[in-house]
């Protein structure tokens, strides 16, 4: 078994936007009373949660670079920081960079 990897990349062999799709097609396949089911009207992922393949590699790859607090779209990381009393969290220029690219 060693030297098996050998020259391959490090992680899947392949790219994110096909291996989320992949993702999509098998949960789609699944049968709709099993767990993991996706239903064919929804969206892929990344679509449904308003975020795009490179964001998602961003967030996925270097999260601690970017965030230290709260993560997601702009407006509800602002809308936490006012129920919590706070005037910001630190990764706001994140949140935008990379949520509102989607």
């Amino acid at each position: 078994m060693d030297g098996e990897r050998e020259g391959l990349p490090a992680g899947l062999p392949f790219y994110l936007d096909d291996y989320l799709e992949l993702v999509n097609w098998t949960g789609r396949a699944v049968r709709d009373d099993k767990c993991g089911a996706i239903a064919d009207d929804l969206s892929p992922i990344l679509e449904r949660i308003g975020v795009s393949a490179e964001a998602w590699l961003q967030l996925s790859t270097r999260f601690e670079e970017h965030f230290c607090s709260w993560v997601g779209q702009p407006g509800h990381v602002e809308e936490a920081c006012q129920l919590a009393e706070l005037r910001c969290a630190r990764g706001m220029g994140a949140c935008r960079r990379l949520f509102e690219s989607g």
